[in-house]
């Protein structure tokens, strides 16, 4: 059977049901898998009436239904419980947020179930979830805490290059402290490290860490962090795990070695320095990955865009990338009994 998708509808308020709809009206597409879209059915009917898409969406009882309808039918939808948003496009609110954190929630729950193979997710806006009285940082920290895993994270992947996020969304100052702990950034090296065996496939992963300062802080000219900290935390890495990894290394540098192929995963120390150079890369081609417990979970490298909402103007390119991968990774996933990605050719 084709894999069995499960897409939360994301931020409302944002291009998220945009790119979803216009993905998964791709006929080619959903010939290629089961998809179910966990959201509000008449929010969706709306949105898809404004883009001018004929498109048929049908309420089901549970993904079980869903999953047995065939590509020439209606998009099957799963009501969320919440109440469906009413509030101005493009502006965040605590009714968008509600919403996208229930979708998420159910999403991942369904996985640990056993009753998916793979999620997508569309974009949420985290200031929009923060009102709904919800601190997560992102939705990896959702689908973290759901899988109660010691060790999560993010994987983000554009052509070669592949970087794990050792902070994600929180102030650079914020990122900074954390990064003072080398137990902390142990963590994330052993994380990037079981992500390489596991969700990778590799036996025997090049990994490396760039470092925090200009030019790796230059034997301690430009900063002490990489000679203390981040030094410290490899040392412990390799003696605690047997992890070998090589760094710190100069930043400017060493994302462009990984994208050319000299390592399987950079580890990055702070969100902007693992996205400038993704995002440099091309965004239709990009994706990130949930790594760190049992759930298949795709993203595109994009935000919720409030404000081109309901302007004709949101690309579904890197959503449709994205849902792509995740039904590659699904079969070859199933194929192998285990959540290996790289063993089948890129989509």
């Amino acid at each position: 059977m084709e894999p069995r998708l499960v897409v939360p509808q994301g931020d409302l308020g944002g291009i998220a049901p945009e790119v979803l709809l216009l993905a998964l009206t791709k006929e080619s597409l959903r010939e290629r898998c089961r998809p179910v879209i966990l959201g509000h059915r008449q929010a969706l009917e709306q949105v898809a009436k404004h883009m001018g898409l004929d498109v048929s969406l049908q309420s089901v009882p549970d993904v079980e239904t869903a999953f047995a309808m065939g590509p020439e039918q209606a998009l099957p939808v799963l009501e969320l419980e919440s109440a469906q948003p009413a509030e101005t496009i493009g502006q965040p609110s605590a009714a968008y947020g509600m919403a996208s954190v229930e979708a998420v929630l159910r999403a991942g729950s369904l996985a640990l179930e056993g009753r998916i193979d793979a999620i997508v997710t569309p974009p949420v806006h985290k200031e929009s979830m923060h009102l709904a009285g919800y601190p997560y940082e992102g939705q990896t920290q959702i689908f973290g805490e759901t899988c109660r895993s010691r060790r999560y994270g993010m994987l983000a992947c554009a052509g070669g290059l592949r970087v794990l996020v050792a902070t994600r969304h929180m102030s650079l100052r914020q990122a900074l402290d954390r990064l003072e702990e080398p137990a902390f950034v142990a963590k994330q090296i052993r994380l990037a490290h079981e992500a390489a065996r596991q969700t990778l496939g590799m036996e025997d992963p090049r990994i490396v860490m760039a470092g925090l300062n200009p030019h790796a802080g230059e034997s301690g000219a430009f900063g002490k962090e990489e000679r203390g900290t981040l030094l410290k935390a490899i040392r412990m890495a390799e003696s605690d795990w047997g992890y070998r990894t090589t760094g710190p290394a100069v930043p400017d540098v060493v994302f462009r070695e990984g994208y050319e192929g000299k390592w399987d995963i950079v580890i990055a120390l702070y969100h902007d320095q693992a996205f400038i150079p993704l995002k440099m890369l091309p965004r239709e081609e990009s994706y990130t990955l949930f790594v760190g417990g049992p759930i298949l979970r795709v993203s595109p490298v994009h935000g919720a865009a409030y404000d081109i909402a309901r302007q004709g103007k949101a690309d579904a390119t890197p959503f449709l990338f994205a849902m792509e991968q995740a039904i590659r990774l699904a079969q070859v996933a199933k194929e192998n009994g285990a959540a290996s990605i790289e063993a089948a050719p890129k989509a």
